[in-house]
């Protein structure tokens, strides 16, 4: 029997048009972020400038027609709202698990990854703050994370560690103990001779 458990898609910056196009043109999780703050920080200096910079240059012009004032804040305000929209309206994907009788299929918008229970070393809980500090900054951790709760889980397996964090507590939980008992019932990996 399959059981499974969700986590709703929750607002996040980087996962607006402009931290997807960047993250898809890095290839880098990690890069991509830091580089999405970048861009996002060098997009709000241009158009702020550029809107100092028209004010300067336009002024008299505009001085001497007040009807293209309009116009011209209205351009302000539009450049201001499109950089908003594209670069600070974003949300991550929901989390899905599906626990099956061999392994567990982990889904996140379109990535999915599948954790069979035999590679799963040790199953722990961790605080956010470490998981944010630490398992989150190594590139070969795959994160199945919408809204961060308190505790995420932490499974070691033999391809690297996997974060998983459900909003609700009590279905993480669950998810804990019900992977906790799946893998212990599950047999060891048997070494291959080559």
């Amino acid at each position: 029997m399959t059981r499974t458990f969700r986590s709703p898609r929750t607002y996040h910056p980087s996962y607006s048009l402009l931290g997807r196009a960047v993250r898809a043109w890095v290839g880098d999780r990690l890069r991509g972020e830091a580089l999405f703050v970048v861009v996002l920080a060098g997009l709000t200096l241009g158009v702020l400038m550029a809107h100092y910079l028209g004010w300067a240059l336009l002024q008299p012009m505009l001085a001497a027609h007040p009807s293209w004032q309009v116009l011209f804040w209205g351009g302000q305000v539009l450049s201001g709202v499109v950089l908003a929209g594209v670069g600070l309206v974003g949300f991550r994907p929901a989390v899905r698990v599906e626990c099956g009788p061999e392994a567990v299929a982990l889904t996140q918008g379109g990535r999915r990854h599948t954790v069979p229970y035999a590679s799963v070393e040790a199953i722990s809980v961790v605080s956010a703050r470490r998981h944010h500090r630490h398992h989150r900054r190594y590139a070969a951790t795959r994160i199945f994370v919408s809204r961060i709760p308190q505790e995420v889980l932490l499974l070691r397996t033999d391809e690297g560690p996997v974060v998983v964090a459900l909003a609700d507590a009590e279905a993480q939980a669950a998810l804990f103990e019900h992977l906790g008992a799946a893998c212990s019932s599950s047999p060891a990996p048997v070494a291959q001779q080559a």
